[in-house]
């Protein structure tokens, strides 16, 4: 059976891309490169199993989607992407469209809620935990069907740089690991990391 190909979108640092990709270096699933709406993206700087591409959002969608149909692209992964995904690639990917958000959906979502911002709401407004939400993209922000979380303690006291660093590294194990048992029809992984909890 070939494995899944996958396209990676970013629009930062990557290191949820990264992360990906180190997951599938065995092979179970196929990147057929990483795509960036950003020349200065911090995705350029970092050495990876994939090639990475600049793409202009609205001129290029149409060409990318002929292109990623062309190399069997059967799903696309979002890692820090922050423009909207035209409506063609979600109907195009169906249910193989993710994303991964640092907070515990429906809460602390929508637009503008991205990095940062999230952490000091979160940290603002004293909650108790915070989290993250893997979900299947849809034409609106945050509102796909959530496919997986989990949770940890947010302490009082925290920062949100604090914060952001605990669920970010939880991220990189959980992102990679939901995907690839999404798309290998695998179950979701329960065994969750020391401090994680569903």
């Amino acid at each position: 059976m070939n494995p899944p190909k996958v396209a990676i979108l970013v629009s930062g640092s990557g290191s949820n891309a990264a992360a990906l990709l180190d997951f599938w270096a065995n092979g179970a699933v196929q990147t057929v490169g990483i795509w960036t709406n950003r020349t200065s993206a911090g995705i350029w700087n970092r050495s990876l199993y994939a090639p990475v591409y600049h793409f202009v959002p609205g001129q290029d969608d149409e060409p990318l989607l002929a292109q990623w149909r062309a190399e069997g692209v059967t799903a696309l992964v979002l890692a820090g992407y922050l423009k909207p995904v035209p409506a063609a690639w979600i109907q195009a990917f169906g249910a193989h469209c993710y994303n991964i958000h640092p907070a515990l959906l429906p809460a602390y979502g929508g637009h503008g809620m991205y990095g940062h911002h999230i952490h000091e709401a979160v940290v603002a407004a004293g909650e108790t935990e915070s989290g993250l939400s893997i979900h299947r993209v849809t034409e609106h922000y945050d509102e796909g069907p959530v496919l997986f979380q989990m949770r940890t303690a947010v302490n009082p006291g925290d920062t949100a740089e604090e914060v952001a660093a605990r669920i970010l590294k939880g991220e990189h194990w959980a992102y990679p690991r939901v995907v690839t048992a999404d798309l290998l029809g695998l179950h979701l992984p329960t065994d969750l990391p020391e401090g994680w909890s569903k």
